[in-house]
């Protein structure tokens, strides 16, 4: 009997001592960090930890490289056994399409709420003669009005088009000359005329730095523009030693 139980105990142990050694009882490796890498590195570290990857979902983040690792399951620091997968998240390579929502007759302020909830950007506010003040009459993309609905990569900046709230009035020409490009565009938004055509003297490097050394209309010459019209800029890099006559 005592016999019988000494056997039993043995084999008991026996395959407690089995099952540890087939599950690496008591080893473990550590997860490394490798958020932030791109998947080569990744796939090349996790190999030295003798670990495997499975990559399980994807996003996009502009602000960090294609095909990076956003996230990690389990994280760094965690213990696991040997060959154990872990489960990857991935920065996509291009971003995703959205649809251009209608944000047409809304205010400013909800077009660019609406526009942020859908992974747009809001870009340049462009005023044309109409008695709803800050209401969006169209909306333009690269230049180009656009209707709502048409898909565009998520991040795409959205021009907006407002009623200046003051109809059919008109503004004088303002004077452009030695300023800079960007100094003028900023003079004439405040009287509700935007640049035309830009025209240039010689090689450019920074349109935006470039300076005015003339304009058509001309200030001073008897005449205004309704709002919203056009100015047109002749520049130069350098700043001109006399302005044009």
């Amino acid at each position: 009997m005592l016999s019988v139980f000494a056997a039993a105990v043995a084999l008991l142990l026996l395959v407690f001592w089995g099952l540890g050694w087939y599950t690496n009882h008591g080893e473990y490796v550590v997860v490394p960090d490798i958020k932030g890498k791109p998947l080569f590195d990744a796939k090349k570290e996790l190999n030295e930890y003798d670990l495997d990857y499975l990559v399980t979902d994807s996003t996009y983040d502009e602000t960090k490289p294609p095909m990076a690792v956003i996230d990690q399951q389990p994280a760094k620091g965690a213990k696991v056994k040997e060959n154990r997968k872990i489960y990857l998240t991935l920065n996509a390579s291009q971003p995703p399409s959205v649809k251009v929502p209608n944000i047409m007759d809304n205010s400013k302020r909800q077009a660019e709420l609406i526009l942020s909830s859908w992974g747009l950007k809001t870009g340049r506010y462009i005023y044309i003669p109409d008695m709803a003040k800050d209401a969006v009459l169209n909306i333009q993309i690269d230049g180009k009005y656009v209707k709502p609905g048409i898909s565009v990569p998520k991040g795409t900046v959205v021009d907006l088009v407002l009623g200046d709230g003051f109809g059919n009035q008109i503004a004088e020409v303002p004077p452009l000359t030695d300023l800079t490009v960007l100094e003028a565009r900023a003079v004439l938004e405040a009287v509700r005329l935007n640049v035309g055509q830009i025209f240039a003297d010689g090689s450019i490097e920074d349109t935006m730095s470039a300076y005015v050394y003339d304009q058509e209309p001309k200030y001073g010459v008897p005449g205004k523009l309704g709002e919203g019209n056009t100015v047109q800029l002749f520049i130069r890099q350098q700043k001109p030693e006399t302005s044009a006559p």
